[in-house]
């Protein structure tokens, strides 16, 4: 976090001090959701990769929506590798009650294809605080078509 701050310092330093309150506070909090979905999930929530430099953290119910408890709490969130990351983020992907995926008729077969993406793919846990933030991204945030 503090090597990122550095490489944008001329940014930052423009800043009035409530605005860097803010940004640093919103970092640290980044940083403790994180830590709480690497605890929680321990790799991938779908594939299981467990190299942690390739995930990342991503918010089942958008940051946007979410209060600030929501914004903190590991049952709001997924620890993805970038491609189901990307795709969970743009509704293009989202999981049923079942924790399988569902894929929006956004993409197409040959996308799906080419994406190297199983129909059969589902989330390793689903406990219920979880799948009540993946209903909500299913209503609000998934591209049915």
């Amino acid at each position: 976090m503090l090597d990122e701050l550095e490489s944008h310092r001329d940014e930052y330093e423009l800043l009035d001090e409530t605005e860097r309150d803010a940004i640093v506070k919103s970092r640290i909090g980044q940083g403790l959701f994180r830590a709480r979905l690497v605890e929680f999930w321990g790799g991938c929530a779908v594939t299981g990769l467990g190299n942690r430099s390739l995930l990342r953290a991503s918010h089942i119910k958008p940051w946007r929506d979410s209060s600030n408890q929501e914004r903190l709490d590991p049952m709001n969130g997924l620890l993805l590798q970038p491609t189901l990351d990307h795709l969970f983020d743009l509704g293009l992907i989202t999981f049923d009650d079942d924790a399988v995926v569902e894929f929006s008729k956004k993409l197409s077969k040959e996308d799906i294809t080419l994406l190297a993406i199983s129909g059969n793919i589902r989330l390793r846990k689903q406990p219920p605080e979880l799948m009540r933030h993946i209903r909500y991204h299913r209503r609000h945030v998934f591209k049915r078509s």
